[in-house]
């Protein structure tokens, strides 16, 4: 990437070119006359070259990045699919071989700060949350890009049945961690160059499953429940405390009584905004969870685009 800590050397040269009549008259200051025995000079042509200027960059800031490089001519071949890897997780964590590579298209976006330094990606057998451990991960992979994920030193394991897929930590109890380097992040993730724009799947509350979790979907005719006036989540300015307060607020078809709540981080940048009363458009990441002791189906919005 041309982000990486590499020197950039910029060079500029800048002449001018004085030509002074014998009626231009300087100060002290500038003692530039030249005079002779018989009287000044009637013309003075001066050369100045003012300055070279040469300035290296090598500061190196591994969360502030200018815009990535749209492919890397290392990037390897995919052999797995996110279905696969899933199913060998069913039993239980398993820590990935060095000639596993998987990829698929970024779903998620931290702009709006919703998401937390993690990506979320699929291809058409399943999808999968990376523990990236970097912030404004949406400068360095834009939503639709194609991510290819060299699985060496690697793990996955299922999380509320969400495959998680990081850094294998052996020290603690956590089965799979955070990347969090920048050097780390570089040798396991690749742009492969390709972008698309990915379509959310369409679906409805009763044709949720296991297997769609971690997914882009679209829930239409969506009504909150119970109506009234809330906002998403719960901002500082709301609250009135140090921190924030998350929420999951609960919806429910127009049509039918199932439910689906919308989890939303008391930091997202939307999270003061009023919830729509009116039947609405839900496109999130499919997740599953507790919320008041119950397992239940959860979507997390992008961004306030998200609800329509």
């Amino acid at each position: 990437y041309r982000n990486r800590c590499e020197p950039q050397h910029r060079t500029l040269r800048i002449e001018i070119f004085v030509c002074l009549s014998e009626d231009l008259l300087f100060d002290d200051e500038f003692s530039v006359l030249m005079r002779t025995g018989t009287g000044m000079m009637k013309s003075i042509y001066i050369c100045v070259v003012m300055f070279v200027l040469a300035v290296s960059v090598t500061a190196c800031d591994y969360n502030s990045f200018d815009e990535v490089d749209p492919s890397d001519e290392h990037a390897p071949l995919p052999n797995l699919q996110i279905g696969t890897l899933r199913e060998r997780c069913l039993s239980g964590s398993v820590e990935l071989s060095d000639e596993m590579v998987l990829s698929g298209y970024v779903t998620s976006s931290d702009r709006a700060n919703n998401f937390y330094r993690t990506l979320m990606i699929e291809d058409n057998t399943g999808a999968a949350e990376i523990l990236v451990g970097l912030y404004d991960l949406h400068n360095l992979y834009p939503v639709g890009a194609q991510l290819v994920v060299k699985c060496g030193g690697l793990a996955a394991e299922l999380d509320d049945g969400l495959l998680r897929i990081g850094l294998a930590d052996r020290l603690t109890s956590y089965t799979v961690t955070y990347m969090e380097s920048r050097v780390v992040v570089d040798q396991h993730l690749f742009l492969s160059g390709v972008q698309v724009d990915p379509n959310p799947l369409k679906t409805t509350i009763d044709r949720l499953q296991s297997e769609r979790i971690g997914r882009l979907v679209r829930i239409e005719n969506l009504q909150l429940d119970p109506v009234a006036d809330t906002t998403w989540a719960l901002p500082v300015a709301l609250t009135g405390e140090e921190e924030p307060r998350s929420a999951a607020i609960k919806f429910r078809e127009v049509s039918g009584e199932d439910s689906v709540y919308v989890y939303t981080s008391g930091y997202a940048s939307f999270a003061g905004d009023a919830v729509p009363c009116v039947p609405v458009s839900i496109t999130g990441i499919l997740l599953y969870g507790k919320i008041d002791g119950r397992e239940v189906y959860q979507l997390k919005m992008r961004d306030e685009q998200d609800v329509q």
